[in-house]
């Protein structure tokens, strides 16, 4: 059983954000993150964070995006997800 299997908290939650923003999870994973959304303000929080940035980056041209403000994001996302996660336990 691979980890999308278990959509479990919002460490797994992220790991599919790209895939269900793409459309590209399949329905049992899909129907969970999208359950995972209904409970968890984090998550919705985190989707629509996403979701603005996607907007955004369109409107600047899609210019891309240098490698370190991929690293920062992808770091602060991490960390403020194992928050979450220690919070809910």
């Amino acid at each position: 059983m691979s980890e999308k299997d278990e959509l479990v908290g919002c460490e797994a939650f992220l790991m599919t954000i790209s895939e269900y923003l793409d459309d590209e999870l399949e329905d049992k994973i899909r129907m969970q993150f999208e359950k995972h959304l209904t409970y968890c303000c984090s998550a919705r929080a985190m989707l629509h964070t996403v979701e603005q940035t996607i907007v955004l980056h369109q409107q600047a041209g899609g210019e891309e995006l240098p490698e370190v403000v991929h690293v920062r994001l992808r770091e602060f996302i991490e960390q403020n997800v194992k928050g979450e996660d220690q919070d809910e336990e």
